[in-house]
């Protein structure tokens, strides 16, 4: 944690000032205000003015019980929001946006160096998923330049890009590592193309994140149930939102590959679906299941509005009407999940991923065979799949060893 500090209150003008300039509403700024003179209170109780991050954590705790910045109230997290653009600010002098923009833009003086590396990433191959990404990550590291007022790509040095890797501190260690990544292959990319005198690349850390053992996010069994049971059918969403998670559920789908379900996908003559997954671009069937085949047809008799523009399966029910994104599956089934009264532990996943992994847990629970399971989720192979052993408990009993016996007499182990 860095002990940088500043006077509160030249930091509240200079902050105040820049969230004007970036269109914060009137109503904002006062609620805001509230909360700075709170904080004015709070360190002026040592007779002291000066500003440092542990001060706004402590301050964040001790006034508003506010530890962690999952599931706040609406009033806790704007006081959160509150005082982090403060620190935000003290730290790397300026304001993260509270949310991604729909359209991504990079600053004009970046525009043609930045969007440039990004045609060469789709002319590659790139996926569409992977290609988001890095607008997204570059776009930020665009603001953070113009921020520090670089006018030129080639002004570039190593303070500023340590400057910016270290802003990253707030995001997932996926989030981290796949930033550092997009850094890594654009500096090398910079260089080579003359748009820069060094590579910077060398400079950019690696983090182990691949390294690190990550453990599925399953739910059991009678979770799944009680997530299932406690959706309201009788109405449009409830039977869209129902055939979807069930579909996750009992078929293990990705997110995309729901979305991406259209008519040509579903062989009722015989009972198969069949589709081309988006991340392996390879073919998979799977059994329509009865009750998976219901839910789909009872959403396409009384709930999928009409759209001339997709053969989608699943829609937006809104306008504009049209197919749905997985981020929006994401945000389905964690809705559902709250509603049900599932716990969601911190850091575990609570999403459509979240349902494949617990098929491929209740999977494991009744021996199915690796081989097929992988099949099932259509892994091009099972060492993709053994990392669900990680989450069977039972399996990974009958590995286990029987420890030696010790006497604690002589202190030494009897062979």
């Amino acid at each position: 944690m860095s002990h940088q500090g500043m006077d509160l209150d030249e930091l509240i003008v200079k902050v105040n000032a820049e969230l004007k300039n970036v269109h914060y509403s009137d109503l904002c700024l006062k609620r805001f205000a509230t909360v700075w003179n709170r904080l004015r209170d709070y360190v002026g109780q040592d007779g002291q003015n000066l500003y440092t991050a542990k001060i706004g954590m402590d301050f964040l705790e001790a006034e508003y019980g506010i530890t962690v910045y999952t599931k706040l109230t609406q009033r806790n997290r704007r006081c959160a929001r509150a005082v982090n653009v403060l620190t935000d600010y003290l730290l790397h002098g300026i304001i993260f946006s509270r949310r991604m923009q729909p359209r991504l833009t990079f600053h004009r003086q970046f525009q043609k160096v930045f969007q440039g590396y990004i045609d060469k990433k789709k002319a590659d191959g790139s996926s569409e998923d992977t290609v988001r990404s890095y607008e997204i990550y570059l776009s930020r590291f665009s603001a953070y330049l113009n921020s520090r007022g670089i006018a030129v790509i080639d002004s570039l040095d190593e303070s500023v890009v340590l400057g910016y890797i270290n802003t990253l501190v707030k995001h997932s260690p996926s989030v981290i590592h796949t930033t550092l990544c997009a850094l890594r292959t654009f500096f090398h990319y910079l260089f080579q193309n003359g748009f820069a005198s060094r590579n910077f690349a060398y400079i950019v850390p690696h983090d182990g994140y691949r390294k690190r053992t990550k453990v599925p996010s399953a739910y059991p069994k009678e979770d799944v149930v009680k997530l299932l049971k406690s959706i309201d059918r009788g109405n449009p969403k409830g039977k869209r939102d129902y055939a979807i998670i069930l579909i996750a559920a009992r078929l293990g789908l990705r997110a995309q590959d729901i979305c991406n379900l259209s008519f040509n996908n579903l062989k009722w003559e015989t009972n198969t679906v069949e589709i081309v997954q988006e991340k392996t671009d390879s073919s998979l069937v799977l059994p329509l299941l009865e009750d998976v085949g219901m839910a789909i047809i009872d959403y396409l008799k009384y709930a999928r509005p009409q759209c001339n523009s997709t053969n989608a399966i699943f829609l937006r029910l809104v306008p504009p009407i049209g197919k749905l994104e997985a981020p929006t599956l994401h945000s389905i089934v964690t809705q559902h999940m709250n509603n049900a009264g599932i716990k969601i532990q911190d850091g575990k996943k609570h999403g459509p991923h979240a349902l494949r992994h617990s098929l491929a847990s209740a999977l494991l629970e009744e021996n199915t065979p690796l081989p097929v399971i992988a099949e099932i989720l259509g892994h091009r192979s099972t060492a993709t799949t053994s990392t669900y052993l990680q989450i069977d408990i039972n399996q990974l009993r009958t590995c286990t060893l029987d420890p030696l016996p010790f006497d604690w007499e002589k202190g030494e182990e009897v062979f």
